[in-house]
């Protein structure tokens, strides 16, 4: 036998291990969920819970009581959050997104509390604030130049338009 005649067969490849986007801010990561899953449907199917909701109670969102009303959306809104802290943003998409805007109108928000602004309790809109960004979560996009915040009940925090202004990117708000 010669040497050689024999192949030993070459391993396969390690199957590449997907890498995802990571976040310390919350409503960071809620702008960019609006962007890639909502604007530019690049994260699949996007989710429609606050949809199903509104749906679900149509018939009696006028009679309900607030007291009741509130009692069905709380667990809604523990179930949409989980969702979307749970969602996986591959980082393959960072690339895609150059700008982020801002905006209590968002279709993200509504999915998350359908009812946001019809009760006192959620009327301030600080769930969705973004109040901080850490350089590593923000520099994991390469081609984003400008965050937009308008339209929300808070102007971003002094301290975080400084830091965005700093590292380089355009900070526009109301």
């Amino acid at each position: 036998m010669l040497f050689g005649s024999w192949r030993r067969k070459a391993p396969e490849p390690a199957p590449r291990e997907e890498r995802y986007l990571e976040f310390d801010s919350f409503p960071f990561k809620l702008a960019v969920v609006q962007e890639l899953m909502y604007e530019r449907r690049l994260l699949g199917e996007p989710y429609r819970g606050g949809d199903a909701f509104m749906e679900r109670y149509a018939g009696d969102l006028e009679t309900v009581s607030e007291e009741e009303a509130i009692r069905r959306l709380l667990p809604h809104i523990a179930e949409a959050e989980a969702y979307f802290r749970e969602l996986k943003i591959p980082a393959g998409l960072a690339g895609e997104i150059k700008g982020l805007y801002v905006g209590e109108e968002l279709d993200v928000y509504y999915q998350i509390n359908p009812q946001w602004g019809d009760f006192e309790c959620f009327e301030d809109g600080d769930a969705f604030d973004i109040k901080d960004i850490t350089e590593r979560e923000i520099r994991q996009f390469p081609n984003l130049k400008e965050v937009l915040f308008f339209n929300m009940y808070h102007d971003p925090p002094e301290e975080l338009i400084r830091k965005l202004e700093g590292w380089g990117y355009t900070v526009k708000y109301d």
